[in-house]
C-alpha cells in the first residue's frame, strides 16, 4: 500500500460523511500528551485520537472499555489508537469502523512537520479542520536560538494555523510578551492563545467536533477565555466573491469561523476557517443542512 493519499484507491465510507480532523503538533516537551489526556478527560462526544505510542498516553484506568493490539476501546465511545504501523494503516482501520467518529485529534512527533502530514487528514472519509502548534513558553526563544532545533522549531511554526502558549505559569508577564512579539514577527497572521493550564489547552482541541446541530456548529463559549462569539447574517444566497469579501473583512483577532452559505445556483458550501487557514467547500449529500449566519470566536 503506498503511503500516498492523494494516490490511494479507496471508496468513500460512511455515505460521503467527512470527520473532521485536527492535527498537534509542537516540538518535544510542548505538553501535547497532556492535552490530549485532558480532552479525553472533558469530552462527551466518540472521538479519535492517534498518537505515536498509545502506552505513552497515561489514560485513566476507569476509562478504558477494552484493549486490543494498539488501540485502545475507550467507555466513552472514543477510540485511542497508535500510529506504530503508520498513518496509512491507522486512517485504514478508522474508515473500517462501520460508525465514523465524531472528530480525529492527531498528535505529531516533536519534530514531525505538520505540513508533511496534513494530506492525510483530506484522504477519503476526512477533512483537515486545523492545524494546532503548542509552544512551550519558557523554552521557546532557546529552541529557536539554539541551531540544532531552530529548523524543526520554525517548519512547524510555518504550518500552524493556531498557537497554544503552554507552560505559561514558568514565565513572567514581560517573556511571555517577549515570546508572542518573536511568534508574531515569524507568522504575523497566526493567532496565540495561551493556555492557562490542562484544562484550557485540551478545550481547545475541540475546535473540530461535530454539534447537534450539524456540521457549522462551533463549539461551546467556554472553550475559550477570554474570547468573543459573534454571529454575523449571511446574505442568502451569495457570491463567491461577495463571500471572500466579507471574510476578509473579519476582525484579525479571529481565531475561528464556520457557517454555510449558499450560492446563485443553490449549491449549498461550507464555510471553515480556523486561523489563517480558510476553506470553502460544497457539502457532500451525508452533510447537508440549511444555510446558516457565519459563527466568529475572536481572542
Amino acid at each position: 500500500m503506498t503511503d500516498d493519499p492523494l494516490t490511494m484507491e479507496t471508496i468513500a465510507p460512511w455515505d460521503g460523511r467527512r470527520v473532521p480532523v485536527t492535527l498537534i503538533g509542537g516540538y518535544l516537551g510542548a505538553g501535547k500528551t497532556t492535552a490530549i489526556n485532558e480532552f479525553l478527560r472533558r469530552t462527551d462526544r466518540p472521538v479519535a485520537v492517534l498518537v505515536n505510542d498509545v502506552g505513552e498516553i497515561n489514560i485513566d484506568s476507569a476509562l478504558i472499555k477494552r484493549r486490543h493490539g494498539d488501540t485502545l476501546e475507550l467507555t466513552d465511545g472514543c477510540v485511542c489508537c497508535s500510529l506504530s504501523e503508520g498513518l496509512a494503516n491507522a486512517f485504514d482501520s478508522l474508515r473500517a469502523r462501520p460508525e465514523p467518529p465524531d472528530h480525529v485529534v492527531l498528535e505529531l512527533s516533536g519534530v514531525a512537520d505538520p505540513a508533511r502530514v496534513a494530506p492525510w487528514a483530506d484522504s477519503d472519509g476526512f477533512r483537515l479542520d486545523g492545524i494546532v502548534v503548542l509552544i512551550d513558553a519558557d523554552q521557546f526563544s532557546d529552541r529557536l536560538d539554539d541551531q540544532r532545533t531552530a529548523s524543526f522549531v520554525t517548519t512547524q511554526l510555518g504550518a500552524a494555523d493556531l498557537f497554544v502558549l503552554t507552560k505559561v505559569d514558568l514565565v513572567d508577564e514581560a517573556g511571555l510578551g517577549a515570546v508572542e512579539e518573536r511568534l508574531s514577527a515569524l507568522q504575523p497572521e497566526v493567532p496565540v492563545r495561551r493556555a492557562g493550564g490542562a484544562q484550557d489547552a485540551g478545550a481547545l482541541l475541540d475546535v473540530g467536533t461535530r454539534r447537534p446541530g450539524g456540521v457549522a456548529d462551533t463549539p461551546l463559549a467556554q472553550l475559550f477565555d477570554p474570547h468573543t462569539v459573534e454571529t454575523r447574517p449571511l446574505p442568502q444566497p451569495i457570491s463567491r466573491e461577495d463571500l471572500d469579501a466579507l471574510l476578509d473583512a473579519l476582525p484579525s483577532d479571529t481565531v475561528r469561523a464556520k457557517g454555510v452559505a449558499v450560492g446563485p445556483d443553490g449549491a449549498r458550501h461550507l464555510i471553515q476557517q480556523v486561523g489563517r487557514r480558510r476553506r470553502i467547500s460544497p457539502l457532500p449529500q451525508a452533510e447537508d443542512q440549511a444555510p446558516t449566519d457565519l459563527v466568529v470566536i475572536r481572542l
